[in-house]
């Protein structure tokens, strides 16, 4: 039951997020990009993957219409609590992310076999578009625009890595997708709170709504293979028993 649920919810994400939009040619890399690959170890590249260069489109052409629109939106303006709320989803942490709808005891200490499988889950979506980033090099809002500022203080690592598409905001819908399979009954306000989740990356400045579009589109991916794996498989089976004593299904 809970597979086919993730199956409509997959399929419909994925439609929503299409692109009509003719493929650009990508750009050359900037000289100054020195974004290390990240090594290929279990620790950061889970077995069970995606190739998200077979399926994820090309990114607005540099300095084009739609990115000079997208740059419009990046800019704002955003009220303070917006941008506060944006630096604080900077944190890789889906406890903080989602206790503001499942409420103050969503802990990881709590629920320690969510933790497992949220960390299995977010690293194998927030790595999956790697590939990508380095086929298309799509440099950042800040790094493109100076009247764009992050709400990251220390923006050096960000400046110097590439946009699209958004690993931040894949690992954090694909936070949002296993959570509302978990607790159907939050469904909504889960994904809710997952789509504003990754609208973050574009308040604080670091990501083109397009780089977050594409990150929910990995997100998609991801966890749809993730269901491949026995050890996914038994990671799932574990939070669903220990989450169904705590909300109603």
């Amino acid at each position: 039951m809970i597979k086919s649920k993730f199956a409509v919810a997959a399929a419909l994400l994925l439609a929503a997020c299409a692109t009509s939009e003719p493929q650009p040619t990508p750009s050359p890399a900037p000289a100054h990009s020195t974004q290390p690959t990240h090594p290929t170890t279990p620790e950061r590249n889970p077995a069970v993957q995606v190739d998200t260069t077979v399926f994820i489109p090309a990114p607005p052409a540099a300095n084009g219409a739609l990115e000079l629109a997208e740059r419009a939106v990046v800019r704002g303006p955003w009220t303070p609590e917006r941008r506060q709320q944006a630096l604080e989803d900077n944190a890789i942490d889906p406890f903080a992310a989602f206790d503001s709808v499942l409420g103050p005891n969503f802990t990881g200490a709590n629920f320690p076999a969510t933790a497992r499988l949220l960390d299995r889950t977010g690293r194998a979506a927030g790595y999956a578009g790697d590939p990508a980033k380095f086929v298309y090099r799509r440099l950042r809002p800040f790094v493109s625009d100076s009247a764009i500022t992050t709400c990251i203080p220390d923006d050096e690592r960000l400046r110097a890595s590439f946009s699209y598409p958004s690993g931040h905001a894949a690992l954090g819908f694909s936070w949002a997708l296993v959570l509302a399979e978990l607790i159907p009954s939050r469904t909504d306000v889960i994904i809710d709170r997952g789509r504003d989740f990754t609208w973050s990356r574009v308040v604080c400045g670091v990501h083109y709504p397009s780089d977050v579009d594409a990150g929910r589109i990995v997100a998609a991916a991801a966890v749809a293979r993730l269901h491949a794996d026995p050890d996914f498989q038994r990671e799932l089976a574990a939070a669903q028993a220990e989450l169904a004593a705590a909300y109603a299904q």
